[in-house]
């Protein structure tokens, strides 16, 4: 396909994401707004029912792989990650936190361990909280942000991963409706609502691929 015009990623993508562009037929250039720190995994955690993961970063240092309790997932690529370390999961009708945190109340659990990062939304902790459950919360990795200009012009897409990395670009960047919007999914789009962007193409999962394949079906 004729790629209509630039495509920006907000984050450094893995060899695999790169590869899928390419297999694509797309030219895709980096600017990473957000850096990852990984901190030690804690050695020794408290008694809980389920453990909650939101996100791929908290479990990149997990080497616990006993658990008697439920684990729950928000989002098919924390889920498969989990899979790979031996761990079942149970998720939501939709791959939000807000549908992850519905699902563990409604499996009546009491009392739960959530996973996360420094700049962990807020819907999933306030709901289980007014639901009753016990939260407890292990922060194990930092989200920085690393706000860079972004020289987008008309025709270019921006590929948004994540909230923090829209809450970066808009740290020294304006949003302009003639630029395309993608979002990797339903918390980040809210995001972008927020910063008052009226159109955005969102994809079916939350995954790079599934946000490649939606560029190229808006584009043909």
């Amino acid at each position: 396909m004729d790629q209509k015009g630039q495509i920006w990623i907000t984050k450094s993508l893995s060899e695999q994401q790169r590869a899928c562009a390419q297999n694509s037929g797309l030219e895709v250039k980096e600017i990473a707004l957000t850096k990852i720190q990984y901190l030690d995994f804690p050695q020794e955690l408290p008694e809980t029912e389920a453990w909650i993961f939101t996100s791929q970063n908290a479990l990149k240092k997990l080497s616990q792989t006993t658990f008697t309790g439920r684990v729950y997932a928000s989002g098919k690529q924390t889920a498969n990650a989990l899979k790979e370390k031996g761990f079942e999961t149970k998720s939501g009708d939709s791959e939000t936190a807000l549908s992850l945190a519905e699902k563990i109340a409604k499996d009546g659990i009491k009392s739960a361990l959530f996973f996360c990062g420094n700049l962990r939304r807020n819907e999933l902790p306030e709901y289980l909280t007014k639901k009753g459950v016990q939260l407890k919360e292990e922060v194990v990795y930092h989200t920085l942000l690393e706000p860079k200009i972004i020289p987008a012009q008309k025709g270019d897409a921006l590929f948004f991963m994540s909230p923090s990395a829209v809450e970066s670009f808009a740290m020294i960047n304006e949003f302009h409706p003639e630029i395309d919007y993608y979002s990797i999914g339903e918390t980040t789009a809210n995001t972008l609502r927020k910063k008052g962007v009226k159109k955005i193409n969102k994809a079916a999962e939350a995954s790079f691929e599934a946000m490649l394949e939606q560029y190229t079906t808006e584009n043909k």
